[in-house]
This record gives C-alpha cells, sequence and structure tokens, in this order.
C-alpha cells in the first residue's frame, strides 16, 4: 500500500512518542534499582520489563533503517546509469615564469652570504630594467650548507670547510616575448644557475568552458553507448557533478629545453611557448527511460 506525505508523518510521529516514552519507563526503572535497600529487595519491588527493553530496541533499530534506507536510495539512485566524462581545450601561453638562481662559496660564511645579497640585488635591478614590476620579482629559495673539502689523492679531509649560499627568484614575465630577454640579463647581472623555466595562461575561464563543454558531451557519448550496448533507452541526466581541482594546466612538450643561455656576445636566448592543455572532469547519472 503507498502512503502518502501525511501519513509517514504520522508514523514517524508515533514512532518517536513510543520511543520516548519508553525511554522515559525504562530511565525510572534504573533510578530505583540504583536507589533500593538490596539487591533482593530491589529484584522483587522493580522487576526489568525486558519486554519493555525489548520494545524500546526494536524501535531504535526501525528508526536507524528508515534512515540509513533513505540515505542509500539518494546515494544510489535506481534504474540509473552513471559515467564520467573528460574534456581538454588548448591555448597559447601568455605569461612565463624564469627561476633565476646564485651560488656562492666563501671559508667564511657571513661573507658568503654578503656576497650571495650583491649577486642578487644586481640581478633583480636588471630585470627590473626591463620592465619587470617588484611584485612579479619573488625570492624563492634561500639555503646555507658547510662542505668539508677532500684531498682528490688520498681522499681524507684536509680541515678546510667553506660554505655554499644559495638563493634564487622566481620572475614572474607577463609579456612573454621579453622571456628570453630575462633570462639574458639574469645571466649577464651574476646569475649562475637557471633552476627553471615554465608557462601559464593567465586566465583560464574561456578554456575552461571549452573543455567542460567537451566533457559533457563526452559524458553522454558514453552513457548512449552503454544503454544501447543493455538495450534501454536514456533518459534525462538526475545527478550532474564537476571532478573539483584547479583545472590544471598542462604543457605540452619540454619547452624548457628551448632555452639557449646566451652570454659572451652569443645568441640570445630562444623560446619556444608551445602550447598548454585545460582538462574539466565531470561525474553524470542519468536516468533509465521507460
Amino acid at each position: 500500500m503507498n502512503r502518502g506525505p501525511k501519513d509517514e508523518s504520522r508514523i514517524n510521529n508515533r514512532i518517536r512518542l513510543e520511543l520516548y516514552q519508553n525511554t522515559e519507563r525504562l530511565s525510572c526503572v534504573r533510578w530505583e534499582a540504583q536507589h533500593s535497600q538490596g539487591e533482593t529487595n530491589m529484584q522483587k519491588q522493580f522487576p526489568l520489563n525486558w519486554k519493555m527493553i525489548g520494545t524500546v530496541v526494536l524501535v531504535i533499530v526501525a528508526v536507524m533503517s528508515i534512515a540509513v534506507g533513505s540515505v542509500g536510495a539518494q546515494d544510489l539512485p535506481a534504474n540509473s546509469i552513471s559515467v564520467s566524462g573528460s574534456g581538454e581545450a588548448y591555448g597559447t601561453p601568455d605569461v612565463a615564469y624564469v627561476y633565476l638562481g646564485v651560488d656562492t662559496v666563501d671559508a667564511n660564511v657571513g661573507a658568503a652570504v654578503d656576497q650571495a645579497n650583491k649577486d642578487l640585488a644586481a640581478i633583480i635591478d636588471a630585470v627590473k630594467a626591463l620592465g619587470i614590476a617588484a611584485e612579479d620579482i619573488q625570492t624563492a629559495n634561500f639555503n646555507v650548507y658547510p662542505e668539508d673539502r677532500y684531498d682528490p689523492q688520498s681522499g681524507q679531509p684536509t680541515g678546510e670547510r667553506v660554505y655554499h649560499v644559495q638563493q634564487s627568484l622566481n620572475v614572474t614575465v607577463r609579456d612573454i616575448t621579453q622571456a628570453g630577454a630575462v633570462i639574458d640579463a639574469g645571466l649577464g647581472a651574476g646569475a649562475d644557475t637557471v633552476n627553471g623555466l615554465s608557462f601559464g595562461i593567465a586566465d583560464t575561464t574561456t578554456l575552461e568552458q571549452e573543455a567542460r563543454l567537451k566533457a559533457v558531451e563526452d559524458a553522454r557519448s558514453r552513457a548512449a553507448e552503454l544503454a544501447a550496448a543493455f538495450g534501454v533507452t536514456l533518459g534525462e541526466p538526475i545527478i550532474i557533478s564537476e571532478v573539483f581541482g584547479n583545472s590544471p594546466v598542462y604543457p605540452l612538450g619540454r619547452a624548457a629545453d628551448a632555452v639557449a643561455m646566451g652570454m659572451g656576445g652569443a645568441a640570445p636566448s630562444q623560446i619556444n611557448p608551445g602550447q598548454l592543455s585545460v582538462n574539466v572532469q565531470i561525474s553524470v547519472t542519468f536516468a533509465i527511460g521507460g
């Protein structure tokens, strides 16, 4: 027999009332038992009503079963097909990230730090001269460690100790055509390491929208194939969710390998940004049509 919302409400209210009344009765029995004069008198005067306790337990189990059943029905819709879909869109990078660094060595740790600071200041000035804003220049690493020297022939320690001071900068280049010039300027000002070069897309909104539409089509296509394979009709989508992340931007190829360090009058650094891809994934549950 089908019950309407009002019937279900009356049943639930009745269950709650019976649960409350039986719980109160059980509490009274426990209180009286704890304050009786002796165990024998307690058992004679206040015998436990096991039938009542059993009723309380059954009611609790019934309520929990109803709740669990409701959750399960929501998590696993009947007569449905669940699939995932992915979409990818491609775009040209419009921002570059250059990582420049220095590594100074001295027997005196203070002198090594001072020299590293001077070299880094010269690099920052050279990069700013190209129009890079101060907020786009960030210290990415500062590391100090000792090195004990060894005799190359005997392999024994010489007793000499020197200190390495490593510092690096993360430079955001918003005019991607200047990426090579930034590298050259940094190297010319004293940088002895280029720790990396990567590319990005400042605003991926348009690419995400394109990738999302492709993901929807992919999910619908997969669901239609499953429905056809099982001989059923694909209905409307009833649950749609996007796999949340940061819509990562993936490089195509190794663009950083295209950097040719230009120093001492050599050819300037050649930069090839290539393309980047944005990926979106979704999960969709479709109803099975009649």
